[in-house]
């Protein structure tokens, strides 16, 4: 059994496509629409829609001039109020806290080592190089 090779495609023979089948399909009606009314294509305009979304601003700041915490706000535009805030005001005030007592602390390890050394001199210590014999 023989099977001649099937040509992709022939010169002057046009595939139908439903593309091709329409708009034949309406040539043909308006062609033969002697005594039809024509009807009317609605046309679409191209015409901004109002946008969904809230617009927004970010704002970034410092936030004390002595400290270099960077707090980054989102505020909205209409009504300028705070959307995000980064850090938080929560996190804000612990960090504050946390430097309050570490500078206690560190004061109280100043004052606690100047005492020490004056106590020491008063009783005469530390003037035997560590040798108590």
């Amino acid at each position: 059994m023989n099977v001649d090779p099937v040509h992709g495609g022939s010169a002057g023979i046009e595939r139908q496509t439903p593309e091709n089948e329409l708009h034949s399909a309406l040539l043909a009606r308006s062609a033969d629409s002697g005594n039809n009314p024509k009807t009317e294509i609605a046309r679409t305009e191209n015409s901004p829609i109002p946008s969904s979304f809230p617009e927004h601003e970010v704002k970034v700041q410092l936030d004390t001039p002595s400290d270099d915490i960077l707090v980054y706000q989102v505020l909205d535009k209409k009504s300028g109020d705070l959307v995000l805030q980064v850090p938080s005001v929560e996190v804000l005030s612990g960090i504050h806290r946390t430097q309050e007592l570490l500078l206690r602390i560190a004061s109280r390890g100043k004052v606690l080592t100047s005492d020490s050394v004056s106590a020491a001199a008063l009783k005469g210590e530390g003037k035997n190089n560590g040798s108590k014999l």
